[in-house]
């Protein structure tokens, strides 16, 4: 099976085999056998070589959250990038990493900056938690905080914007 899809907002195709108990996977010019087990109703195990991976995911609406290793991702149709919704390098896209908005629905555990703070990129700006794993938010940019919408305790879907960014001129 192939599949198209948007990663935070960057198209990738990815083809995938079932090879008796394993999967054959490719994204490019990169192959990979796994061993893929679904341990939860979001949770998925997964065993590449010798490194072993957990994968938490949430579907809302047309959107998959995906959290492996810290680290956590957008995932959508590719269909969505012939709109024009989320073109890569688009001057949209570049307004929208402006706005800090939550991975997935959540609880904000803590806000690291106050407003006209100056931020660098990838600095920790607030700490979100969701199914039980606390996600720490990033800046994208350097810059500074133009606005905090959300206090600790507040609860967040993935469509509200958590903190404003500027960019310093």
């Amino acid at each position: 099976m192939d599949f198209e899809f948007l990663v935070n907002g960057q198209i990738h195709k990815l083809s995938l085999e079932k090879k008796g108990e394993k999967f054959i996977f490719s994204n490019g010019n990169k192959t990979s056998e796994a061993d893929i087990k679904f341990t939860g109703s979001n949770v998925i195990s997964v065993l590449i070589g010798q490194s072993s991976h957990k994968i938490y995911f949430v579907r809302d609406k047309d959107k998959t959250y995906v959290y492996v290793g810290g680290r956590h991702f957008i995932a959508e149709k590719a269909e969505r990038a012939a709109g024009g919704i989320y073109q890569a390098g688009s001057e949209r896209a570049g307004e929208d990493n402006l706005m800090v908005k939550a991975p997935m629905p959540g609880k904000v555990i803590k806000i690291n900056v106050s407003e006209q703070e100056k931020v660098r990129k990838n600095q920790t700006l607030a700490i979100v938690e969701a199914m039980k794993m606390e996600n720490e938010i990033k800046s994208s940019v350097e810059g500074f905080v133009k606005k905090i919408f959300v206090s600790p305790g507040d609860l967040v879907d993935s469509d509200k914007p958590l903190i404003e960014l500027g960019r310093d001129e």
